[in-house]
């Protein structure tokens, strides 16, 4: 039986680092290191990221859509991307962000969650924007695998706030009614202190990560927007505050900007390892 997702993540967070470095293989990206924009490129990108990183952090998390936007062979270095990963003992978030109804729901689980899916991925990123129960059946699957998901509750980018912070009748927010239905499903699901359902928190939001983290109490915290989008470890550190020890630090052209160099790109990792123990 596969132990769940957070308690292989805590496991590693304490052998390795809880950096996640995020795999974002966009044109500009591989025109950065000199690589041609095609499949050929996409792999060369990904197996350099994976082999100097993946065998220092807890995870890696491969974007999908700089994988899809190459059609059938970008997905095939998507698969070949998570395999290495996890042959380096990293696990491996795909950055998906699906959110449908009923069987395709279904549908989107059972391709990337799990060892026995296509993509056989550890854990994915949600939408919730048809609401946070019509990704239920997703919910299922992770736990019946073993692995994690994690719902965008308040995104680093401005054009996400004003939705988010949209208020319902009751007063809460948007995301702070996300955040609290989160909590009551992993409660309802089960009795370990961090539930399957974890929440994609932004970096760069200040004192109000803090006030959505402790409405998440069963939750990993997936932060991104650390690095090239201006938030600091130090910044994460101060802003999640007693949350800190659930934080999933998400860095992805901070890092691979110091490529394609493996060298280069083994020091930038490391600094920011370096400045997570620094701030822990």
């Amino acid at each position: 039986m596969t132990l769940p997702f957070s308690q292989r993540f805590l496991a590693l967070a304490k052998e390795r680092s809880p950096l996640c470095v995020g795999i974002d293989p966009s044109a500009e990206a591989l025109k950065g290191w000199g690589l041609p924009d095609d499949a050929a490129g996409l792999r060369a990108f990904c197996q350099c990221l994976v082999e100097t990183c993946a065998p220092l952090v807890a995870s890696v998390k491969p974007q999908s859509a700089f994988f899809e936007r190459h059609g059938p062979a970008g997905l095939e270095v998507l698969r070949q991307t998570v395999e290495a990963a996890t042959a380096h003992g990293a696990l491996v978030i795909v950055d998906a962000k699906r959110g449908d109804i009923g069987s395709t729901a279904v549908a989107y689980g059972e391709t990337f969650l799990g060892p026995r899916s296509p993509f056989r991925g550890d854990a994915m990123t949600l939408s919730a924007y048809l609401g946070l129960g019509s990704l239920a059946p997703i919910f299922e699957i992770a736990r019946r695998e073993g692995a994690g998901v994690f719902v965008v509750i308040r995104s680093s980018n401005p054009e996400g706030s004003e939705l988010q912070r949209a208020r319902l009748p009751d007063g809460r927010s948007v995301a702070e009614c996300l955040a609290d239905e989160i909590t009551e499903s992993n409660a309802a699901a089960s009795s370990d202190e961090l539930g399957c359902i974890g929440a994609v928190l932004g970096a760069t939001q200040g004192a109000e990560a803090d006030e959505l983290a402790e409405r998440l109490p069963h939750s990993l915290l997936l932060v991104p927007g650390i690095g090239a989008q201006g938030a600091t470890i130090a910044d994460v550190r101060r802003d999640f505050a007693r949350h800190y020890g659930r934080v999933v630090p998400s860095i992805s052209r901070g890092i691979a900007r110091a490529g394609p160099a493996a060298a280069d790109l083994k020091r930038a990792v490391e600094r920011y390892i370096a400045e997570i123990r620094s701030t822990a």
